[in-house]
């Protein structure tokens, strides 16, 4: 165990952890920043983004002993709140950029950043920002994100506000309109909470994990699950059986196109394999247990009082 002084989002925190813990872990599971989040844990995909010492870091990859004392963090809790948002978080929501939200966060941090550098950027000069520091997002396309990040740009040299982002809609009808989406705003400022995020704010509860299939397509002879059940801390296996002895169907709508240009009735798929895996990752099983993490929380001692 080593003792660390951090400075995360202005406020000093002191900390008993395990040198090995990454900074993401120490932020999420420590300080309940949940806004970090961890994609990859590989520093391939920039959702775990954070400012230290002025810089873009991956904090997934970051061992705390190699973290110097009174390092300055920025998470993107830090970076605005609900009430007081930075022009990048406005601009994010005003061009539609938090869609799922989980790469949001670590875009506006990334961003951030990068404005910091370079105040007036160019287009090109903000795509090739983002493909250095490794952010991924699968649901905008990236124009929308580049759009915002130009936008924020302006409003942070004072060619626009912050209030000129926001489409302001007018009658009932949001139809065909940029109105925002309603969780936008959490999205942006990290407080929108995914499940794993959720759990870490749950302690005690059972968590529930996946037997998946690990080839492509086979036939299923049996399950056994009795060795399972003997390991320590394993509360339930459950399979398709239980599903089924419940009054369950264990069947789910696997064709999107129902009922156009479909003879079946599109109930096809298990929800777990019972017969047959059909493709890699198939679902065969649910391990219920409790939660893996035992540490309190949050684990953080207050700052030490300074000598007179």
């Amino acid at each position: 165990m080593i003792r660390k002084t951090l400075v995360i989002n202005g406020v000093t925190r002191n900390l008993v952890l395990d040198k090995d813990e990454t900074l993401a872990t120490v932020l999420r599971e420590h300080l309940l920043l949940t806004g970090c989040k961890i994609g990859c844990g590989e520093g391939h995909c920039g959702a775990c983004n954070v400012i230290l010492d002025g810089k873009v870091a991956k904090a997934c990859l970051m061992k705390m002993s190699k973290i110097k004392d009174n390092a300055q963090i920025t998470t993107i809790e830090g970076v605005g709140t609900l009430t007081d948002m930075h022009p990048l978080q406005v601009a994010w929501m005003a061009y539609g950029c938090a869609q799922c939200g989980f790469c949001t966060p670590g875009f506006i941090i990334s961003a951030k950043v990068l404005l910091e550098q370079n105040p007036s950027p160019t287009r090109e000069e903000v795509r090739d920002w983002f493909n250095k520091q490794r952010n991924l997002c699968r649901c905008t396309g990236y124009k929308p994100l580049i759009d915002a990040t130009m936008a924020a740009a302006a409003v942070l040299r004072g060619e626009l506000k912050k209030e000129d982002l926001i489409f302001k809609p007018t009658g009932d009808s949001i139809k065909g309109t940029k109105y925002i989406r309603p969780s936008a705003a959490q999205k942006v400022t990290g407080t929108w909470d995914f499940g794993a995020d959720d759990a870490l704010k749950m302690p005690g509860c059972l968590r529930l994990a996946l037997t998946q299939a690990k080839v492509s397509h086979a036939n299923i002879k049996s399950i056994d699950t009795s060795e399972a059940e003997k390991m320590p801390g394993v509360v339930k296996v459950i399979t398709y059986k239980d599903i089924l002895a419940a009054g369950g169907t264990n069947q789910i709508n696997g064709l999107v196109m129902l009922p156009k240009h479909n003879k079946t009735d599109g109930f096809e798929r298990p929800v777990l394999c019972s017969d047959k895996i059909f493709q890699f990752g198939d679902a065969i099983a649910i391990v219920v247990t409790p939660s893996p993490s035992s540490r309190p929380i949050p684990r953080s001692m207050p700052a030490p009082r300074p000598r007179p």
